[in-house]
């Protein structure tokens, strides 16, 4: 099974999750996301460093994140999924409802430091589930039911619009990063 990796603006393909990369290429985050879907759609796992803050103190800048290919019907509330925005630009965050219409399956996500929910996700947007995170000597997996009884319970504080919202989730973000993670050195 190949790996993508991509860290800055360095692409790193290798021949197993434990090898380190054949090749580095650089590359855009266009190029990033079509290779990175390419590689998912063959059935590879995406290997990539996290930028931002929206899912802190869950998911912290510079963790390392690893997905699995899936598509928008095989995700559940409280997966921490990987999806396309209609501009382009990738995001990881929570899922944290699940609707229908007449186009098929609507996503609701957000990040766990947001105080709003995203705009509406359509299921083909998405490209993979979030299995593993790696920071801070913790690896954190995410396919285990400690995990996913987790992430349940955060994508339903999530959904709920009561003062403090968000410093509930940041506390239950730190304990799951605390008691979920095992140690890595």
């Amino acid at each position: 099974m190949k790996r993508l990796s991509w860290s800055g603006n360095q692409l790193r393909i290798s021949k197993s999750l434990y090898e380190k990369p054949d090749k580095e290429l650089n590359t855009d985050q266009e190029n990033f996301l079509e290779l990175g879907q390419e590689l998912l759609d063959r059935g590879g796992l995406l290997r990539f460093q996290a930028h931002g803050r929206s899912m802190h103190p869950f998911i912290k800048t510079g963790d390392i994140i690893l997905v699995e290919p899936r598509n928008g019907t095989s995700v559940g509330i409280g997966d921490v999924i990987f999806y396309r925005r209609p501009d382009g630009s990738p995001v990881v965050h929570r899922l944290v409802k699940i609707t229908s219409n007449m186009y098929g399956l609507i996503l609701i996500t957000k990040g766990d430091a947001l105080k709003y929910v995203d705009a509406p996700v359509n299921s083909r947007q998405v490209m993979g589930r979030v299995i593993t995170i790696e920071g801070n000597g913790r690896e954190l997996k995410l396919n285990e039911w400690r995990s996913r009884v987790f992430g349940r319970l955060v994508a339903w504080i999530a959904r709920g619009r009561y003062p403090n919202q968000r410093r509930v989730v940041r506390f239950i973000d730190r304990f799951g990063r605390l008691f979920l993670g095992r140690k890595t050195k």
